[in-house]
C-alpha cells in the first residue's frame, strides 16, 4: 500500500511547528542543524532592466548532501542577454558547519553573505574577479502555502519545508567584473528550503513558476512524488496584486500540461506549455500559461556538482540521473470576472526538476502523450 504525502494546512501542524498562519521573520533563519540528516539552502534570484539574469544560493552543504557532513558552499550564476554564462562556486570544506542565525536570515560563507536588515535583504558574493553586492526591497509580505511543510511517510516523518520570504522585490545592484563595473536595477525574488531526506526518495519531479506580469505576481508550482507515495500531484498557487495576496489555495487549482516532448539534453519529457487555472474567490477566475522559447540551463546535476568519479559511477549504475531545466518564456495571465476579461503578457521564468532517472512522467498513473 502507497504511503501518503499532504501538505500541513489544519491547526494541529501549525501548533507542532510553534508557527502562526502569518509567517514571521525567524522562520528565514537557519531552520537545520546544518549536520548529517539535513539539507538547507537560502535562494535569490534577479532579472535586471538590461536582460541580465542573477542567482545566488547558499547552503549548509554541498547542494542535497543529506547524509554528508556539514560542509558551507555558496554559488553565483550571470546570465547575460546574449546568452554568456558566469558560474562562481566557493565552498568551506566538510565538516565547518555554516555560520548563520536562527533568528533571522544572516548567514555568511567565507566573505560572502546573504542578510535581512531593517526590512531588506543585502547579498554580497566575492570570488576572484567577481564581485556581486545587491539590496532587495519587498514589494509582498513573506509566504508560504499552509504551514510551509509537505510531510511523507505513514507517521510523516518526513518532510520537506518552503517559505517565499520575498514573492517580489524591487532589486539595485553593483556587479564588477574585471574590474568593469555594471550598476543594475531590475526585480528580485527570495525563497528557503530544508528537509530532514533528500528529495530524491520523496519527489519524482517538479514544475517551479513565478512571474511578474502587469500588477500581479503569481508563483506557481506542480510538485509529483515519488512512486511510494503514489506520484500524487501537489500544486502550488499564489496570486497577489498591487502588494496583497489574494489567492493560495491550491485546492482550487487546476494544472494542465500540453506540447510535451523530450528534451534534447536531458533526455526526458518537457512540457512547453503549463497551464494553471484557479477558480478564486468572488468568482474571479485566473488563468496563467507558461510558454517555453528557451533554456538558459540543462543539465545533469550529478555531473554538474563535480561528484566524485567513483560515486558518480556507482549513481548512474543504479540508474540514479537527476536533471534540471531553467526555462524563459511568455507568460499570459488572463483574469476573468462578472463577463469582463483582461489579459497581460510578459518575459517569465520556471524550472523543471527531476530526482531520479525516469524520463516519462507520471500522475497518479497518467503518462503523457509526448511529441
Amino acid at each position: 500500500m502507497n504511503e501518503k504525502a499532504v501538505l500541513g494546512k489544519s491547526i494541529s501542524y501549525y501548533q507542532r511547528l510553534g508557527i502562526n498562519k502569518k509567517p514571521a521573520i525567524w522562520e528565514d533563519g537557519m531552520r537545520s542543524t546544518g549536520c548529517r540528516g539535513t539539507y538547507e539552502w537560502w535562494y535569490f534570484d534577479a532579472e535586471y532592466s538590461d536582460g541580465t539574469k542573477i542567482v545566488v544560493i547558499f547552503y549548509t552543504k554541498n547542494g542535497f548532501d543529506v547524509r554528508g557532513l556539514a560542509n558551507p558552499t555558496a554559488s553565483l550564476e550571470i546570465t547575460y542577454q546574449n546568452g554568456k554564462k558566469i558560474l562562481k562556486h566557493i565552498s568551506e570544506g566538510k565538516g565547518q558547519k555554516i555560520r548563520a542565525s536562527k533568528e533571522v536570515c544572516d548567514v555568511s560563507i567565507g566573505q560572502n553573505s546573504i542578510k535581512y536588515s531593517k526590512g531588506n535583504y543585502l547579498i554580497h558574493f566575492i570570488d576572484g574577479d567577481v564581485e556581486y553586492n545587491c539590496t532587495m526591497k519587498p514589494k509582498l509580505p513573506m509566504w508560504r502555502p499552509g504551514t510551509g511543510h509537505w510531510y511523507y511517510g505513514e507517521k510523516q516523518e518526513y518532510y520537506f519545508a518552503w517559505i517565499v520570504a520575498q514573492p517580489s522585490a524591487d532589486i539595485s545592484a553593483t556587479l564588477n567584473v574585471k574590474g568593469k563595473i555594471f550598476e543594475l536595477k531590475g526585480k528580485g525574488y527570495h525563497d528557503h528550503n530544508w528537509g530532514n531526506i533528500h528529495m530524491r526518495k520523496l519527489m519524482n519531479h517538479w514544475y517551479w513558476c513565478r512571474a511578474n506580469i502587469g500588477p500581479y505576481t503569481i508563483i506557481a508550482c506542480d510538485i509529483i512524488t515519488e512512486k511510494k507515495y503514489d506520484y500524487t500531484r501537489l500544486p502550488v498557487i499564489m496570486i497577489a496584486k498591487d502588494g496583497i495576496i489574494l489567492e493560495d489555495n491550491e485546492e482550487k487549482t487546476v494544472i494542465k500540461r500540453l506540447n510535451t516532448e523530450y528534451h534534447p539534453i536531458t533526455k526526458k519529457f518537457i512540457d512547453n506549455n503549463l497551464m494553471f487555472i484557479h477558480e478564486g474567490d468572488n468568482e474571479i477566475k485566473y488563468q496563467v500559461e507558461f510558454k517555453r522559447e528557451y533554456d538558459i540551463l540543462a543539465f545533469n546535476m550529478i555531473d554538474r556538482w563535480g561528484i566524485a568519479p567513483i560515486r558518480n559511477a556507482i549513481a548512474k549504475a543504479l540508474g540514479i540521473n537527476p536533471t534540471y531545466i531553467r526555462c524563459i518564456g511568455e507568460v499570459n495571465l488572463t483574469v476573468e470576472q462578472n463577463g469582463k476579461i483582461d489579459v497581460f503578457q510578459k518575459e517569465g521564468l520556471w524550472e523543471q526538476m527531476f530526482f531520479d532517472s525516469n524520463k516519462d512522467a507520471i500522475i497518479k498513473n497518467i503518462k503523457p502523450s509526448i511529441n
